[in-house]
Parts: structure tokens; sequence; C-alpha cells
């Protein structure tokens, strides 16, 4: 029969203004932070249990913060939020926010923005970043960048910048009522010389540098919770100058930063207590001294003050454990291109194609009995094994899953353009098309399900 038929091919398909007292920055780290868990004043250095180092290295992780050697452990997370970090005041007026020249930044991060921290390009090899530079060049001139129209609240608009996802074979982000499709970067969907291999090898070794910051820097409201840093995706964005976008840009509006080209929020659709790393690039290389892109941070308090921090060229800042959870952010447009690779723990539930190609493999497997009640059964031929099953039971997993196919994976691909579906030929038209099949089949036992209810209505089926 032609379910049968679907079924099997779904069976087949493969899952700076500174504020206050100056003091001279740093050449290599003008965003520094401190360690977390200091209680704010002066900083005080604190030098790390070697033994205790050593013994948790061993184990394939550095040390926590409170000296006891717990390991990174991904799959442990804390059963309720921990209450937020606590507020800092400053000691003397420092204004709506404060940047890294300020002297109370550092005090300021320790005890309110524990989790948060920058680090220089020379954290990661020079090779490393002319590889990244030499696949985003390469990803913008194939168009891979687009702008997404999102819903928020009862509008609809464009974002303000260009973006693209890349991850996982069959993984999707799904955000403000919208899902993006993600570019695989396995070596089995792209050859040779791909940019997305190199997107992964970006991912792999900011998952590396991750898991060191997690097991070397704790933080004591969480106790020994790292949370996850195993990264299934990275949101690509491409954004342009003010004076080159096509869009025009909104002021931040609560400190006086200057224009966002991304508002103030926390980022959604992530795995509880996971770790955001964000890999920031502009025009001008490693050796450039360019710092007009800024992150800004606050705390959701309402006194502790706002953070302007800039950033070179090639650093990285990450938002470990729950922070996103208590802080927005948002980006300070600069004077360059900018690209940054924001890797995140995505969730997988109900948001990768192995979890809907199961959903319709259910459905599809109630259309049997929905025949058989519906009169349509071939005479002679034995029932089928759930023939005697709720009819409600069928009819509700039809239903359900049909509507999800249709809403949130077929329309949510097809609505982003004809440009779009050209740019996931490889991996994702060929599964929309699957799904396609199976919602097909799933509009015929949606018919023998009417004739089985008008059946059951005339007491000739239960």
């Amino acid at each position: 029969s032609s379910h049968a038929g679907s079924l099997s091919r779904i069976r087949r398909g493969r899952n700076a203004d500174a504020m206050g007292k100056k003091r001279k920055s740093r050449p290599d780290d003008c965003a520094r932070v401190v360690d977390a868990g200091h209680s704010g004043g002066k900083v005080k250095k604190k030098k790390a249990n070697g033994a205790t180092m050593k013994a948790s290295r061993r184990k394939g992780g550095g040390a926590s913060a409170n000296g006891d050697g717990r390991p990174y452990d991904p799959t442990r997370t804390l059963s309720k939020p921990a209450p937020p970090p606590p507020s800092y005041t400053p000691s003397v007026s420092t204004g709506a926010y404060i940047t890294p020249e300020h002297d109370e930044y550092d005090a300021c991060v320790a005890r309110s923005y524990v989790g948060f921290r920058v680090d220089p390009p020379r954290v990661l090899p020079d090779e490393l970043h002319a590889e990244v530079a030499a696949a985003f060049k390469t990803m913008a001139k194939r168009g891979l960048f687009t702008r997404d129209v999102l819903a928020a609240g009862k509008t609809v608009s464009p974002t303000f910048v260009s973006r693209t996802l890349v991850g996982e074979r069959g993984m999707t982000y799904h955000y403000q009522k919208l899902r993006i499709f993600a570019l695989p970067w396995s070596d089995e969907d792209t050859p040779e010389g791909s940019p997305l291999r190199v997107v992964r090898k970006l991912n792999d070794a900011m998952k590396a540098r991750s898991r060191a910051l997690l097991t070397r820097h704790g933080d004591p409201r969480v106790g020994d919770v790292t949370g996850s840093c195993e990264f299934n995706v990275t949101l690509i964005n491409l954004m342009e100058p003010e004076r080159k976008e096509s869009v025009a840009l909104k002021d931040e509006g609560q400190f006086g930063m200057g224009k966002a080209s991304v508002s103030w929020h926390s980022d959604s659709s992530l795995q509880d207590t996971s770790t955001v790393a964000v890999y920031h690039q502009t025009s001008g290389g490693i050796d450039g001294d360019d710092t007009s892109w800024h992150v800004a941070l606050k705390c959701l308090d309402g006194v502790t003050p706002a953070l302007r921090v800039p950033l070179r060229s090639h650093s990285a800042y990450y938002m470990m454990r729950d922070f996103n959870l208590h802080h927005h952010h948002a980006v300070l447009n600069g004077d360059t291109r900018r690209f940054s690779s924001t890797h995140r723990v995505a969730v997988t539930a109900r948001d990768t194609f192995d979890y809907v190609k199961a959903r319709c493999e259910r459905a599809l497997a109630v259309l049997p009995s929905l025949k058989w009640r519906a009169g349509r059964w071939p005479r002679g031929r034995k029932p089928p094994k759930d023939a005697n099953e709720p009819l409600s039971n069928a009819v509700r997993v039809l239903g359900e899953t049909h509507r999800e196919v249709e809403f949130q994976w077929i329309r949510m691909f097809w609505l982003q353009g004809t440009a779009h579906a050209a740019h996931h030929d490889g991996y994702w038209t060929r599964r929309i098309e699957e799904l396609t099949q199976a919602w097909d089949v799933m509009e015929l036992g949606l018919r023998f399900a009417m004739d089985a209810c008008a059946r059951a209505a005339d007491g000739k089926t239960k």
C-alpha cells in the first residue's frame, strides 16, 4: 500500500567609554576578568593547589575553584535554579555602566558577573584563526548568511544581522517561533576542504577551552555542577557597521551605549546550565587593533552596574553555567565587518530529524488499525494487532504528528525561501521530502479516521 511504501522510505532516511579612574590597559586582553567567587573590594590572587590540579588533569579536567579537583561532568545539572549572584554596589559613582578600565570592574565581575570570561586572541593558535577567517569569508561569498524573519511579541521583522546555523547532522535550533536548520559539518555531508569542517574544528577548540575554564573556575552558588559545553550547533552572525547596514539599527536604549546590532536578550532553547561560547572576528587580521565592537552585559537586579566590554578581533568570551539565566547581553555596533560564532548546547528532545522521523514512524504505524475500523480492510485478511486499541488513541497520535510535521518542519523549511532550500540541498531537502511523503500518507490516515468515527457513531465499530 502507499502508506507502507512511505513508511519504508522514512525508515531508510538517516536520521568604551572609560568611566571613573583609569589605569593602563593590558595590551593582550583589554577585557580581562578575574576568578569567579570573589566577594568584591580589592582583588586578591589565590594560589591553586598544585597536587589537586595535577590529579584533576589526570581525570580529564582542571581543578575547581574550591580546589576539590572535581572533573567536568556535562550530565550533572541543577535540580532547581540557583539564586542569582549577589548585587554589586560601587564604592564611588560609576554612572550607568563600567568598562575594564574602571577601578572596580574586576571586583564587580567577580561578584555579580560570575561565569563571564574573556580570552585574548593568543589563547587559540594563529593557524586556527587564519583557517576560520578564510572559512567565514568563503561562506559569505557563497551567500550562506541570510536575515531571519522573527516574531517578537505582536511584531514580525527581519533580524539586524545575517546568520547561518552549522552543527551536527539533523540538528535544528528553534527560537522566537522560527526553526533554523543546521548545515551539517560532518565529513559524511561535506566535501574535503569545506569551510563547514573548519567550523567544526573551531567548535572542538571552543569545547576544549570551555571545559578547562569550567573546571578551573568554579561557582559556589552551584557547587560542583559544571553543566555542559558539548556544543552541537553554532549560530554564526555576520554584522556590518551601521553605515553599511541596509536595516536601520536601534539605540541600545537603557544605558546610552550607542547603536546595538543585537538588542538585549538571553539565549533560549539551550540545555539547562550549559555554557555559551562566542568567537569574535573582525576585519584587519589577528594583528589588528580594532576594538570598536563591544559586548554589553547587565544583571537583572536593577542595582549592579552594566558592563561595556571591548573585544579584540580573534578573541572569545564565555557565559558559563547559569549565567544566561540571570543576565542579559547585547552586541554594540562597531566600525568594521564582524563575524561571531556563538557555540551552544541546543536542546535535542524535539528538535532533531531523528526525533521527527520517529514521530512519523509511530503515526504511520496506526494506519492499519484505522483502515480496518474504516471498513476498508481486505476481506478474509487477519485484523491488525492493534485493532482493539481505543480509536481515540490512534486519532490523537495521527492528528498531533500530522500537525507537528506540517507546521513545525515542512512549513518552517519552505517559508525561508528557495535560496535557503538551495543552500540545504545536500542534506535537508531530502529529509523534508521524506517528511512530506509521510505527511501525505497521514492525510490518507485522517480520512480513514473520519470514516472510522462515522462507523463508530453508527455502532458498526468501537
